[in-house]
């Protein structure tokens, strides 16, 4: 083979390979919505659900905002982070558009607020009448952002603590892991001391019919996604999502405290677990036992 072909031929592998990965990327990039109270498919049972969802550039999409819904005696009410109006940001976009603004930060000119800890909207609804609608961030976090951080914290590690117990007990809860590895930069300065990273997804049932599921996407240790499905029909809206937990590539630290090392623990085990396991190992003198019955002697030979 020439010198030039052999040019073209690594050439055609190497942007075949890039593409496949790109595409693969894509395929795994999901479009969630915010949820909506107009689309809630019930206000009859009582509950408590939450939505944070940070992903990639997508102009026709808000790419970071966060609920906190709660369902009381037939009332809805909805605490957002981030929240941008689809209307003002349709407008945003059509004056881009006229004028021929592009690069990296266009999302960032369509959906302009960025979650930052503080809710700025609230809606409160009476089955589906609209009692109280504010979307002004002081009035929404000096009225309600402390109540608002402490159910969401407090939800989040009610679900976490009964993911670990799913955890502890692998083998009643379906209990399933799937580890990957990444592909390696394509350029390495150094090969062999490079430290290949593993994608983790970690998923598991509990007896009341809730689906859980975590994952490390980076292969960095943390667990950037959590969520977890009811299986009674409820339903916040289109493509919002889990009916329960949506937390999809979080970058919070707070909430990092609290999920942050599930996917991990999911490979190598919990504290409980290894404390767990510690206890229950057998004792050296039961193996030496074992070791003798398994290997009987003749008690005539000498």
């Amino acid at each position: 083979m020439k010198p030039k072909r052999r040019w073209i031929s690594i050439n055609i592998i190497l942007f075949t390979f890039i593409i496949s990965f790109s595409i693969s990327l894509i395929s795994r990039e999901f479009r969630y919505l915010p949820m909506d109270l107009e689309k809630i498919s019930t206000y009859d049972n009582d509950r408590v659900v939450f939505q944070r969802v940070e992903q990639s550039t997508d102009l026709a999409r808000d790419n970071s905002f966060e609920s906190l819904l709660i369902i009381k005696n037939r009332k809805t009410y909805l605490m957002m982070d981030g929240y941008d109006s689809p209307y003002l940001a349709n407008i945003r976009k059509i004056k881009i558009a006229i004028q021929k603004i592009y690069g990296e930060n266009e999302n960032d000119l369509i959906w302009t607020n960025k979650l930052n800890g503080k809710p700025d909207f609230v809606q409160v609804m009476e089955r589906r009448i609209q009692l109280m609608k504010n979307a002004n961030e002081e009035f929404v976090s000096t009225n309600f952002g402390t109540f608002y951080k402490s159910i969401r914290d407090k939800f989040i590690k009610e679900h976490v603590e009964k993911f670990h117990q799913l955890m502890k007990n692998r083998g009643e809860s379906d209990f399933y892991v799937d580890t990957k590895q990444l592909p390696r930069p394509l350029y390495l300065a150094d090969v062999v001391g490079y430290k290949d990273k593993y994608s983790t997804i970690a998923k598991a049932r509990a007896m009341d019919g809730t689906t859980y599921s975590c994952e490390d996407t980076d292969g960095d240790g943390i667990t950037e996604t959590f969520m977890a499905d009811g299986n009674d029909g409820f339903s916040w809206g289109y493509k919002s999502g889990p009916n329960l937990i949506l937390i999809y590539k979080n970058t919070d630290k707070d909430i990092e405290t609290l999920i942050g090392k599930l996917a991990n623990e999911a490979v190598y085990g919990s504290v409980g677990e290894e404390k767990e396991m510690i206890e229950t190992f057998p004792k050296e003198r039961d193996i030496d036992d074992l070791v003798k019955w398994l290997t009987p002697k003749n008690p005539n030979f000498k």
